[in-house]
């Protein structure tokens, strides 16, 4: 059988997270299911069959998931392995996979009457993996947000062009952010199906991750009723929160570097400087989640956004060094050490904020000052 991801290293499955049943599940899943497979997903696709085992596993259900009371563990340290271990083994999946937190958490956070209506409605079958949406939001952050929304009697109008939509062909549904006249945010809920007013239209193949279905989606005036909307907010205050929430080092850049890990350890050559990379990315790993569990969202903004450049910067030299070592296979399609190169530079860019670019920027760029 294949060893977990980063087995053996200092990023390893701590013991009473490996003991949790949905790790357990999950990481069973990923090892015998998808990282057989994955060159093959990052060319081809991912295929439905994966979000089925995904699905069969448990981890749709992630978001909302309780740890046994005497495991020792939080909801967040199951959830963080999750991810990493996905990550990890198949960014790919993960990343299709993933598309259906932010729904998750909509759900979970929803108040009042108006949330439990919502979450009787909507979350059994998103936890079972019946109801797969896919997400289109992070587009609200720019001056001029593309997609719209308009008060009609009885719900909302929305129309115009998600440039990023993941999942594309997988997904039954899309959770979509629009902006009101008054700049305010509006999430909604709104069928994929064949004459719903929601269609891929002609976008340029990705370098990186091409494998998650990725499109951009236009909506066509698609009317969307109350009961498929999940309140208002100003946008300011939802750019804020975007910010704060995305200054935090990503579990997935950690399980990236679980994955460079153990391809250099592959090779007795290089198996030390695989540990080394271990053992960094474990340091970064614990400063960034301890200062995350230690402090309230908006808290130690600089010091979350310096460790998180710190993370992309060693996943981005780590996987150089695979190419490196790998000498000229590396840039054929299908060998891993391009793969992971490519995945590296992804995650640069994925949940990106203007803070965060600068800091990358400057960090990745230190080697040239004077």
């Amino acid at each position: 059988m294949q060893s977990n991801p980063g087995a053996g290293t200092a990023l390893a499955t701590p013991s009473a997270l490996a003991a949790d049943p949905l790790v357990a599940a999950v990481t069973r899943t990923a090892v015998e299911v998808l990282r057989p497979v994955a060159e093959h997903t990052a060319r081809a696709g991912v295929p439905a069959s994966h979000l089925d085992a995904l699905a069969a596993c448990g981890a749709y259900g992630l978001t909302g998931y309780e740890p046994a009371a005497d495991s020792g563990l939080t909801p967040r340290q199951v959830s963080r392995e999750v991810h990493e271990v996905l990550a990890a083994v198949d960014p790919s999946t993960w990343f299709v996979w993933t598309q259906h937190v932010p729904l998750a958490k909509g759900l979970l956070l929803a108040a009042g009457p108006e949330g439990e209506r919502l979450r009787g409605t909507w979350l059994p079958a998103l936890e079972r993996g019946e109801l797969r949406p896919t997400a289109g939001f992070a587009f609200l952050r720019h001056p001029r947000p593309p997609v719209t929304a308009e008060r009609v009697p009885g719900g909302w109008r929305i129309a115009g062009r998600v440039p990023w939509v993941t999942g594309w062909g997988l997904a039954d549904s899309l959770f979509v952010g629009a902006v009101t006249t008054e700049d305010e945010v509006v999430f909604a809920l709104v069928d994929c199906g064949p004459g719903k007013g929601v269609e891929a239209v002609a976008g340029a193949p990705l370098w990186a991750m091409d494998g998650t279905h990725t499109a951009a989606v236009e909506l066509r005036d698609v009317r969307v009723p109350d009961a498929r909307v999940w309140g208002r907010r100003p946008r300011a205050d939802w750019i804020r929160a975007y910010d704060e929430e995305n200054a935090d080092a990503q579990p997935a850049v950690f399980g990236q570097l679980r994955a460079t890990a153990d391809h250099l350890l592959q090779s007795t050559e290089y198996e030390e400087l695989g540990l080394r990379v271990a053992r960094r990315a474990a340091a970064l790993r614990a400063e960034a989640y301890g200062l995350r569990d230690g402090l309230p969202p908006g808290e130690g903004a600089g010091e979350r956004l310096r460790l998180r450049a710190a993370a992309l910067d060693l996943a981005v030299r780590a996987a150089a060094t695979c190419v490196a070592v790998a000498g000229g296979r590396a840039v054929q399609y299908g060998h891993p050490a391009g793969r992971l190169a490519r995945e590296a530079q992804f995650h640069l860019i994925q949940a990106q904020t203007g803070a965060l670019r600068a800091e990358t920027a400057r960090r990745l760029l230190a080697d040239l000052e004077d």
